[in-house]
């Protein structure tokens, strides 16, 4: 793996920039921020989350702009200024005076300034250093997702336990850019030798794609974009009503924990083997496997007793499928529409997942009320992920420019 000899360095620049940015720092530490603040401040749970519907939505402005600006500004100044910008809004979180109009400002400003830290910042620089084990390296990086899934929770409940909510956002913005910035300005660049000539085999070809208008003029880039809302809606919205749709069936609260941390480890699990399957079969029929894995957790759900056992099962499908959501979003837009603008097309793209991600908290809430348990949301839910299976499949081949990377 000779790729890996050489681009190793921004591997690691990577998959550390994802550990401690945006998405991973603020998705798992916010479950455990709810208690505290509305504690304090008396307000709902859903006025507490309704932060971080707009941090996603603010993001489908900020991630297509990010990624626009990182063929002009580079991609080493803006993942260095996003991991600055991450922990300066997370202090800007912490002097809230119980103001819910300046918490979500404060979250809308969260989503601006730690653009930079996004996978579309961090997955673009392997453009220049994997061909023939892209796959891999774009597992490896969204991997960090995994890792700071399982190292947060218990820093955040150990700062909150000893010194308060605030101190704790504190020390997670702070945490997050002292591990995460010098190994970025150490690590993070693009391969110098990587060549614009395509008859040149030795270094990865960066020279082909389309650019962000002539990809919004593409009919795969529409289906890419509604597979992916259709899919973080549906997958998001299991993760964040997990806890109710188990309670539902009967199960403790202490098995459901447990059953959620093997569930967390599997998202690790699940980043790297699709990585690993992408590089050898066609990604679209990969995706359809992963995706198929949460309609059967589902039908489980819906026609069996649940024991802990099945949870376990339960929380594995669905664990796998979170794993591998975000790793097909980079994985198939830079084998679609190439490296030359794929920061560009990754950040239009992006916004997609991040409304997907940001409405389904809410709806899955709204609809289990309305309808009085998970049942019909449920049943919906497979028909959203039977639908995104035949949009995978509508992708078709990849264009002729990649055949000499996928031989």
């Amino acid at each position: 793996m000779n790729e890996f000899h050489h681009g190793w360095k921004a591997l690691v620049a990577a998959t550390i920039g994802t550990m401690c940015g945006l998405i991973t720092i603020t998705n798992y530490s916010q479950g455990f921020m709810v208690g505290p603040v509305i504690s304090e401040f008396g307000w709902s749970p859903p006025q507490f989350f309704l932060s971080f519907t707009i941090m996603m939505c603010v993001g489908m402005v900020a991630g297509p702009l990010v990624g626009q600006m990182a063929e002009k500004v580079g991609l080493r100044t803006l993942g260095i200024v996003g991991l600055i910008g991450h922990c300066l809004a997370y202090f800007l979180i912490s002097f809230n005076n119980g103001s819910l109009v300046l918490w979500y400002l404060s979250f809308a400003a969260l989503s601006v300034l730690a653009a930079g830290s996004l996978p579309i910042i961090w997955t673009a620089v392997l453009n220049s250093w994997f061909q023939e084990h892209r796959g891999k390296a774009i597992g490896i990086t969204m991997a960090g997702t995994g890792i700071g899934a399982f190292i947060l929770p218990q820093v955040v409940e150990f700062c909150i336990a000893n010194y308060g909510w605030r101190a704790a956002y504190r020390a997670v913005g702070l945490g997050a850019l002292v591990l995460s910035l010098p190994v970025v300005i150490a690590f993070f660049r693009e391969n110098p030798a990587a060549t614009r000539d395509s008859t040149d085999s030795k270094q990865p070809d960066i020279s082909w794609g389309s650019t962000r208008a002539e990809a919004l003029g593409s009919v795969k880039f529409w289906i890419l974009g509604a597979v992916l809302f259709v899919t973080a809606l549906v997958i998001v919205g299991l993760l964040s009503n997990f806890e109710r749709i188990m309670s539902e069936q009967g199960l403790a609260r202490s098995d459901i924990a447990t059953i959620a941390a093997v569930m967390g480890l599997t998202v690790i699990v699940g980043r790297l083997l699709v990585g690993a399957l992408v590089d050898r079969f066609w990604a679209p029929a990969v995706a359809c496997c992963f995706i198929a894995m949460p309609v059967f957790a589902m039908f489980m759900l819906l026609n069996v007793d649940v024991t802990i056992q099945i949870g376990f099962a339960i929380g594995i499908l669905i664990g796998l499928a979170a794993g591998a959501e975000l790793d097909m979003l980079a994985y198939l837009t830079g084998r679609y529409f190439g490296p030359a603008h794929y920061p560009a097309i990754f950040g239009a793209i992006y916004a997609f997942f991040t409304v997907g991600a940001g409405v389904a908290p809410p709806i899955y809430g709204a609809l289990a009320q309305q309808f009085q348990g998970y049942a019909t949301v449920m049943m919906i839910s497979i028909g959203l992920l039977l639908l995104s299976i035949v949009l995978f499949l509508a992708l078709g081949k990849y264009p002729r420019a990649m055949s000499h990377e996928v031989s």
